[in-house]
Protein backbone atom coordinates (compact mmCIF):
# COMPACT_ATOMS: atom_id res chain seq x y z
CA UNK A 1 0.00 0.00 0.00
CA UNK A 2 1.46 3.40 -0.84
CA UNK A 3 1.65 6.21 1.60
CA UNK A 4 -0.29 9.44 1.23
CA UNK A 5 3.34 11.32 1.97
CA UNK A 6 4.85 8.81 -0.54
CA UNK A 7 1.66 9.84 -3.13
CA UNK A 8 2.37 13.62 -2.77
CA UNK A 9 5.90 13.55 -3.12
CA UNK A 10 6.15 11.22 -6.44
CA UNK A 11 2.91 13.84 -7.34
CA UNK A 12 4.97 16.60 -6.72
CA UNK A 13 7.80 15.07 -8.64
CA UNK A 14 5.64 14.54 -11.59
CA UNK A 15 4.55 17.83 -11.75
CA UNK A 16 7.76 19.25 -11.41
CA UNK A 17 9.00 16.98 -14.29
CA UNK A 18 6.12 18.40 -16.59
CA UNK A 19 7.28 22.30 -16.10
CA UNK A 20 10.34 21.50 -16.64
CA UNK A 21 9.84 19.25 -19.96
CA UNK A 22 7.14 22.10 -21.14
CA UNK A 23 10.00 24.57 -20.29
CA UNK A 24 12.69 23.62 -22.18
CA UNK A 25 10.94 22.71 -25.43
CA UNK A 26 9.95 26.65 -25.37
CA UNK A 27 13.44 27.37 -24.91
CA UNK A 28 14.38 25.38 -27.93
CA UNK A 29 11.43 25.83 -30.31
CA UNK A 30 12.34 26.84 -33.80
CA UNK A 31 9.56 29.97 -33.63
CA UNK A 32 9.75 30.99 -30.57
CA UNK A 33 7.56 34.19 -31.33
CA UNK A 34 5.12 32.01 -33.04
CA UNK A 35 1.55 31.01 -31.85
CA UNK A 36 2.69 27.42 -30.89
CA UNK A 37 5.18 28.81 -28.24
CA UNK A 38 2.83 31.56 -27.12
CA UNK A 39 0.27 28.90 -25.98
CA UNK A 40 2.96 26.84 -24.82
CA UNK A 41 3.94 29.66 -22.58
CA UNK A 42 0.51 30.19 -21.60
CA UNK A 43 0.00 26.58 -20.59
CA UNK A 44 3.17 26.58 -18.99
CA UNK A 45 1.69 29.41 -16.90
CA UNK A 46 -1.20 27.33 -15.72
CA UNK A 47 1.14 24.35 -14.85
CA UNK A 48 2.81 26.64 -12.54
CA UNK A 49 -0.29 27.75 -10.86
CA UNK A 50 -1.69 24.82 -10.50
CA UNK A 51 1.74 23.42 -8.97
CA UNK A 52 2.13 26.28 -6.56
CA UNK A 53 -1.69 25.42 -5.26
CA UNK A 54 -0.39 22.13 -4.99
CA UNK A 55 2.18 22.82 -2.77
CA UNK A 56 0.56 25.52 -0.68
CA UNK A 57 -2.00 22.61 0.07
CA UNK A 58 0.56 19.94 0.98
CA UNK A 59 3.38 22.18 2.22
CA UNK A 60 3.88 20.48 5.45
CA UNK A 61 4.48 16.67 4.07
CA UNK A 62 6.63 18.52 0.99
CA UNK A 63 8.65 20.76 3.39
CA UNK A 64 9.13 18.49 5.62
CA UNK A 65 10.72 16.28 2.89
CA UNK A 66 12.75 18.65 1.84
CA UNK A 67 10.78 20.28 -1.01
CA UNK A 68 10.63 23.69 -1.57
CA UNK A 69 9.08 25.68 -4.41
CA UNK A 70 10.02 24.72 -7.67
CA UNK A 71 12.03 27.72 -8.82
CA UNK A 72 9.73 29.16 -11.67
CA UNK A 73 7.11 29.19 -8.19
CA UNK A 74 5.79 32.65 -7.60
CA UNK A 75 5.26 31.96 -4.20
CA UNK A 76 7.23 32.97 -1.94
CA UNK A 77 9.25 31.03 0.72
CA UNK A 78 8.21 31.22 4.03
CA UNK A 79 10.58 30.88 6.84
CA UNK A 80 8.69 27.69 8.31
CA UNK A 81 9.03 26.03 5.31
CA UNK A 82 12.93 27.02 4.69
CA UNK A 83 12.93 25.63 8.58
CA UNK A 84 11.38 22.57 7.86
CA UNK A 85 13.60 21.87 4.79
CA UNK A 86 17.06 22.96 6.67
CA UNK A 87 15.83 20.18 9.36
CA UNK A 88 15.39 17.73 6.94
CA UNK A 89 18.67 18.00 5.17
CA UNK A 90 20.39 18.27 8.77
CA UNK A 91 19.19 14.39 9.76
CA UNK A 92 19.76 13.54 5.97
CA UNK A 93 23.17 15.06 4.94
CA UNK A 94 23.45 12.78 2.10
CA UNK A 95 20.52 13.63 0.27
CA UNK A 96 21.46 17.40 -0.04
CA UNK A 97 20.94 18.55 -3.36
CA UNK A 98 23.98 19.71 -5.43
CA UNK A 99 24.51 23.40 -6.10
Amino acid sequence: MISLEHRILSEYRIKIAKIETLAKSIMTHREPKGDEAKQASEFLDILINETDQFYENNSAILSNNGKRPHARSRLAETKEWNDNVERYYEKNPRRRPRK
